[in-house]
């Protein structure tokens, strides 16, 4: 009867991790990317960085912030504005910060062609690991 339970219990566990392990992850992958107008996409997360919503702000500049890591040649005049405006005025210090992190890599796509490689678990991983990179990139450049 133990055994029997035991295994039942290896089953479903077996059973939660590949069921796990097939969830898409929160970004979506390059070739999805590669399927879109990503244009037309960047200019609606546009309205929803507009949002009273702060979570959905965020989500919208992680989502932004990945596109252009995969796509840098990706332009919205429209979304550099919205940028621009959250990080000066937005509403908490982590849409300001956030918004001024994806204002850079829109601005200088070309320091975070390590990055554009990287898989991302969240937003907050994608951040972190951006803003790592342009501390470096500004110490490394203080004394030019």
């Amino acid at each position: 009867m133990k055994q029997r339970a035991a295994v039942t219990a290896m089953a479903m566990v077996l059973t939660a991790v590949m069921t796990a392990s097939a969830q898409p992850g929160y970004f979506s992958t390059l070739e999805k990317h590669q399927q879109t107008d990503l244009r037309k996409a960047a200019c609606l997360y546009t309205k929803c960085l507009k949002s009273e919503n702060i979570g959905v702000i965020e989500s919208a500049l992680s989502h932004l912030v990945r596109m252009k890591l995969y796509v840098p040649e990706l332009q919205c005049p429209e979304l550099q504005e919205e940028l621009n405006s959250l990080a000066a005025t937005g509403t908490t210090p982590s849409v300001r910060y956030k918004a001024q992190i994806a204002s850079l890599v829109f601005d200088s796509p070309d320091i975070f062609t390590a990055e554009s490689a990287q898989q991302y678990e969240n937003g907050t991983d994608l951040f972190n690991t951006v803003a790592s990179r342009l501390q470096m990139t500004l110490v490394s450049n203080n004394g030019r």
